[in-house]
């Protein structure tokens, strides 16, 4: 995964990824944030279109076999990593506006 460049790359869930952005000194706190909170979305979109899609798996494999649990499995990550990539649902964006926001310390007592 390269975050080093002009703009960070979503990476699918990929947890060596993770490992090297989160222990790498060439990312910037924003590039991390927006890799985590681009895999969340995708997490959560993945969520969505299993349950979404279960009647257009019906009657495509036998229901119970493993063909039918790969297929859905590769289709549903595919479309949600392609949803997050084209845009999403916006809730990466939400994210990393709340994780980027300063922390406010409360008001000192005199």
């Amino acid at each position: 995964m390269q975050t080093s460049g002009l703009q960070p790359q979503y990476t699918g869930l990929d947890t060596n990824s993770l490992k090297e952005l989160v222990h790498s000194k060439k990312s910037s706190l924003h590039d991390k944030n927006v890799v985590v909170s681009q895999q969340f979305e995708s997490l959560l979109v993945k969520q969505f279109l299993n349950d979404a899609l279960k009647p257009m798996f019906k009657g495509v494999f036998n229901e119970d076999s493993e063909g039918h649990r790969f297929y859905r499995h590769f289709l549903t990550d595919s479309l949600s990593e392609n949803i997050v990539k084209g845009g999403g649902f916006g809730i990466s964006s939400i994210l990393q506006q709340q994780l980027s926001k300063p922390e406010v310390s409360p008001p000192q007592k005199p």
